[in-house]
């Protein structure tokens, strides 16, 4: 699918990419490679950047792509900042060339496509949408560039994190992970937002506020199987152990009948007597009602056979 300028459009990237989470989709777009992207070899291939520009020019490439055919993606300004996680896949793009620690190179790096932007089409400059993509290093240069990253990918996939996570459980275990991640991220800016000073906290803060997130992990299906098959209600019925089965008695009935044995053989008046004595003396110790009830009717055989010998 291209659109007008015979450019492979954006949102047929966006529609393309396997991730699921939307800032997800977003970067994996911007990553891909298309057929067309020599169209823009006469803009990009003598990009003026510190150091050589090879690795560059693909960057340029890409970013006009975008700029070229993402204009139905306009509306989405109204909900989600796109020109922030364009300007996030910029600055992350030039950090893994030259190092977060290089900051002249990557600004030289954004002026440069600033100027492109600039040149690459005067009738649009004053389009806001057209205007609202310039490359901007002034909105991602923090030295906390990495957690407000996050935060702002947690913004934007929030709500797809909460529902299909607890919907899904194909999805349930990696969104658990991510959401477990911004516990830290939140608690973060926590310490530095609710304390009065000169940090500039991020727009979208009030995510962070607008649910527990403890526990809404515990909320997702997958919580108990993370942890191990246990859960704060697990943990306290697995605490529990019910008592040990009794012993069958088959050894103490074996003495027993052994004992008693002797007694008939040796002695047959009175041997109801001794039987009954011998077994209900043991009964309430060592027998159970069904042990007894066999015990004493085994006995009672005994005694009508040895009585009709």
């Amino acid at each position: 699918m291209s659109s007008s300028s015979g450019s492979t459009d954006f949102s047929f990237l966006f529609r393309k990419s396997s991730k699921e989470l939307y800032s997800e989709k977003f970067y994996d777009a911007m990553e891909m490679e298309s057929d067309d992207l020599h169209k823009y070899n006469d803009k990009c291939n003598e990009i003026l950047v510190r150091g050589p520009n090879v690795r560059v020019i693909p960057i340029c490439k890409k970013y006009l792509r975008f700029l070229d055919t993402s204009k139905s993606w306009s509306g989405l300004f109204s909900v989600y900042d796109v020109s922030l996680l364009l300007n996030y896949w910029i600055y992350e793009k030039l950090i893994g060339i030259y190092g977060d620690k290089n900051s002249s190179y990557i600004t030289f790096g954004f002026s440069a496509l600033q100027l492109i932007w600039g040149y690459y089409d005067s009738k649009r400059e004053h389009d806001p949408y057209y205007k609202k993509c310039k490359p901007d290093l002034n909105i991602v240069n923090h030295e906390d560039w990495e957690n407000r990253k996050k935060l702002y990918d947690f913004y934007v996939d929030f709500d797809k994190l909460f529902g299909s996570g607890s919907t899904y459980d194909s999805v349930c275990k990696e969104y658990y992970r991510k959401i477990k991640e911004m516990i830290s991220v939140c608690t973060y800016f926590k310490g530095k937002c609710l304390t009065s000073g000169t940090y500039s906290c991020p727009d979208n803060f009030n995510k962070c506020e607008e649910k527990n997130l403890e526990i809404e992990l515990k909320k997702l299906p997958c919580h108990v199987t993370i942890n191990g098959g246990r859960d704060s209600s697990s943990e306290v019925s697995s605490s529990y152990k019910p008592p040990d089965p009794e012993e069958p008695p088959q050894d103490s009935a074996d003495g027993l009948a052994a004992e008693s044995n002797t007694q008939l053989y040796s002695v047959n008046s009175g041997i109801g007597t001794k039987v009954t004595n011998s077994v209900l003396g043991a009964a309430p110790v060592l027998l159970s009602a069904t042990m007894l009830y066999k015990v004493l009717i085994y006995f009672v055989n005994i005694y009508h056979y040895s009585t009709d010998m």
